[in-house]
């Protein structure tokens, strides 16, 4: 298909790349044409566009994978954006995480001018975007989603694209998922922080963990990997998920429900965001309990 591709960042250069490597003609738009990943995905083989309206004449699918709502309204809805330039039967993915209230409001603005508008953010980190394994969780009419498909699974592992509801679904599952990831890692930094302060081998303490109740994917994945060995490299950065507990927070005042936990894992990450580690992995907030205790939590290995 004609893909056009808005957001050629840590998750989208990756992305890009499988598009083209499945068959896909991308043209691109980046509002930063001068970084390395943009050069990258136009020596594979990728066109860029002046703008993303541009981009839109020259497309039957835009995806948008930027940072923000106000982002993400900016490049579809804004001047020169996507819808400018859309004709009638567009599919526009937006496959960022966004708050479900924006997301309802550019699907209508969309509909209004005959242009399809699907909400599939994605969970796998830089590393999924880079392997192709990205698990997908879209929102919106299931016969658009449907006919998005072949260019969805060009980016996500298979079995791991899901269809889960009307317009917003994606965004509120994607928040879903990301309260519990923030909360999961503050624990696990906040439990070996002070399991190696106590006298006890990290590497021990993963191995047993990893086989009994306290067991998560983060334990398993993301800290052996971003974490014990002391690299903090993203992956996933502290602001980006400091970013998702806000707008996790915000649904939960739109729907008067308390999220205690949420809010305090927020305070954590935001700890982190004043420590200077907001580029860093998440699992950066280990590093600002580890100075508190005056321990080191890394692994042999």
């Amino acid at each position: 298909m004609q893909v056009g591709f808005i957001g050629i960042g840590v998750m989208g250069r990756g992305m890009v790349l499988n598009l083209l490597k499945n068959g896909h003609e991308v043209t691109i738009f980046a509002r930063h044409p001068k970084r390395a990943g943009v050069q990258e995905v136009l020596q594979a083989g990728a066109k860029q566009a002046p703008s993303p309206r541009a981009l839109a004449m020259a497309s039957e699918i835009v995806i948008t994978m930027v940072t923000n709502s106000p982002d993400v309204e900016e490049v579809v809805a804004g001047p020169q954006g996507v819808l400018e330039g859309a004709r009638k039967g567009l599919i526009v993915v937006d496959m960022s995480t966004i708050s479900p209230s924006m997301t309802r409001k550019l699907h209508a603005q969309a509909g209004e001018r005959g242009v399809h508008f699907l909400d599939a953010p994605v969970s796998g980190g830089s590393q999924g975007a880079i392997n192709g394994t990205l698990s997908i969780m879209v929102g919106g009419e299931e016969e658009i989603f449907e006919k998005a498909r072949p260019v969805l699974e060009a980016m996500g592992k298979k079995e791991n694209i899901f269809y889960v509801g009307p317009s917003g679904a994606g965004e509120i599952v994607k928040i879903v998922n990301n309260i519990l990831c923030g909360t999961i890692a503050a624990s696990i930094a906040e439990a070996f922080v002070l399991g190696v302060k106590a006298g006890a081998d990290v590497d021990a303490m993963a191995k047993v963990v990893g086989v009994s109740t306290g067991a998560s994917w983060q334990l398993a994945n993301q800290f052996p990997l971003r974490a014990f060995n002391g690299s903090f490299q993203p992956g996933f950065m502290t602001d980006l998920l400091h970013k998702d507990l806000g707008l996790a927070l915000d649904l939960a005042s739109e729907n008067q429900t308390p999220m205690a936990m949420t809010a305090m894992a927020r305070q954590l990450f935001e700890m982190t965001r004043a420590s200077g580690h907001g580029r860093d992995d998440y699992t950066a907030l280990m590093q600002v309990l580890e100075e508190m205790a005056g321990v080191e939590v890394r692994s042999k290995h």
